[in-house]
């Protein structure tokens, strides 16, 4: 028997999101199944009773996925803790009074690891020496969510995003038939992905026409015409199914890791900086893992005493791997570029320091934004690397004009994130309904200037249940990017699927889009 929970307490809970800007609507019950057996038997009932369900992990999107906006059930996966069968080693490890455990082959290096496992747990029941590279800020996400999101962090520079380490799934389907499959196992072929579930059912789905880009994404379901069936669900946002296992590829961690924090008097100092690490990174002379950026304004939200009595224009991390001798080109390229200070990091207490330090910056606008009583909204967009001093150009604009229409004390914006991988965040912070407006206006202009310049909407968070205000008329924010026809594309795939419609209506695609298929 699933345990459901109708509570007020846990129905707030799992009310809203990280962005506090969805919030549930109708939300009768939260279902916290423990097993893949369980999700089945939870998604059996919803289609039987017609009721729909949302797929809801640790809460800290940003894009509304999990969140209930047409009522129903929501799905937990916070409980989903027990490897299921597997052909390496058992660990486990007790957390807060709850039980993890996982499968591991050292040798192979691969995992097995239930959905529910926080990232930060994870990263503590793997042996000494392997890790998951993939390296999403959210410390605290669970695996199965950041695999549904395609999710990235710093590390993604050097590694990849999530769907490259993913080398199976468990995946339980929308009418609660179950399917374990591992890559290579099933391919598109003539614009369609067949294959059969483990209740014997075939299941034969039309794949959208668009090609996934190459540069780093989580826009819309994956689709490129010889794709693999893992990959239509690694970044789905549960349209597809609930993801209750992941058959992970792990890797070796890299001895020594090195740590440079390099602050600038100017921006352009320190993307020229960057420019010249990444070229060195590309020509093999250095081993970049990690390559982020902070604005003046970051930098001003992040308490550390290299920071004290001191104003920087910008910041860049570098994380690198390999040993002080080979960093010449690292040297050389702080001094070209003007860097006034730094602080590098060479030892284990010091790496985790500074590791520490980047990771604090979400959390500390978070924490601003709740002291205040506001909201955020944070930008996802990646630009092609031609065309990404233009979309930064672009942003300061946005900035600027939202300064000059609310001029107050504090922060109006703060850019920070992934320089490596041409993918900055700009979050905008507002204190009331008129500043709200202005810049869900702003982000409509720069999510279209990201597509016009060849970029992708979202890099990493996913769409989720965003909308857009376009000529006065609100549109699903993927319809940016893929066009009415692109989203019909989609829908007509889930539906394929997911013929009742039950489980996360309206991520990617509106719910009354389906009645035009």
């Amino acid at each position: 028997m699933v345990t459901c929970r109708d509570d007020p307490d846990t129905l707030t809970r799992f009310s809203t999101d990280e962005s506090g800007l969805f919030q549930a609507e109708g939300l009768e019950a939260v279902y916290f199944p423990r097993s893949t057996a369980e999700v089945q038997e939870l998604l059996r009932e919803a289609n039987a009773r017609g009721v729909p369900v949302t797929v809801s992990g640790a809460g800290t999107g940003i894009t509304g996925g999990r969140v209930a906006t047409g009522g129903g059930w929501a799905l937990a996966t916070e409980d989903l803790r027990e490897v299921g069968e597997h052909p390496g080693e058992s660990i486990s490890l007790e957390h807060y009074g709850r039980t993890f455990s996982l499968g591991v082959d050292r040798e192979r290096r691969e995992a097995w690891v239930p959905a529910g496992t926080p990232l930060d747990v994870l990263e503590r029941m793997l042996p000494p020496g392997l890790f998951y590279p993939p390296d999403p800020t959210e410390r605290t996400a669970l695996l199965g969510a950041s695999v549904a999101t395609n999710a990235s962090g710093a590390r993604s520079f050097h590694y990849g995003a999530t769907r490259q380490w993913v080398q199976g799934l468990t995946v339980v389907l929308p009418n609660g038939d179950s399917l374990r499959v591992e890559r290579g196992e099933v391919r598109a072929s003539v614009g369609e992905i067949s294959f059969r579930g483990q209740a014997g059912q075939d299941y034969r789905l039309p794949l959208p026409r668009y090609c996934s880009p190459e540069m780093k994404n989580a826009s819309a379901l994956y689709c490129r015409p010889d794709m693999d069936l893992v990959d239509l669900f690694v970044g789905s946002e549960g349209l597809l199914g609930v993801i209750t296992e992941v058959h992970l590829t792990l890797a070796e961690l890299p001895a020594p890791i090195l740590g440079e924090l390099a602050f600038f008097e100017t921006e352009t100092q320190a993307l020229d900086f960057a420019d010249a690490v990444r070229a060195a990174s590309q020509a093999g002379a250095l081993t970049v893992l990690a390559l982020e950026y902070f604005d003046g304004a970051s930098l001003r939200f992040m308490s550390h005493p290299v920071l004290e009595g001191k104003a920087f224009g910008a910041a860049v991390f570098v994380e690198l791997a390999g040993d002080l001798e080979q960093l010449d080109p690292l040297m050389d390229a702080l001094e070209a570029h003007g860097m006034v200070e730094d602080w590098f990091a060479d030892t284990p207490a010091d790496l985790t320091e500074q590791r520490e330090f980047r990771h604090s910056l979400p959390e500390s606008i978070n924490s601003y934004v709740r002291q205040h009583g506001s909201q955020k909204m944070g930008t996802d967009f990646v630009a092609p690397p031609g065309c990404f001093r233009e979309l930064l150009a672009a942003y300061h604009a946005a900035g600027q004009r939202f300064r000059a229409a609310f001029a107050r004390p504090g922060e109006h914006y703060v850019m920070f994130g992934h320089l490596g991988d041409y993918h900055l965040h700009v979050n905008f912070l507002t204190q009331n309904e008129a500043e709200l407006a202005l810049v869900r206006e702003l982000y409509a202009d720069l999510a279209r200037q990201a597509v016009r310049l060849g970029g992708v909407i979202s890099g990493e968070h996913g769409v989720g249940k965003k909308t857009v205000l376009v000529e006065g008329r609100r549109v699903p924010y993927l319809e940016l990017m893929l066009g009415r026809e692109g989203l019909r594309e989609i829908a007509r795939l889930k539906r394929a699927l997911d013929t009742n419609l039950v489980l996360n209506l309206g991520n990617m695609v509106p719910k009354e889009l389906y009645n035009e298929l």
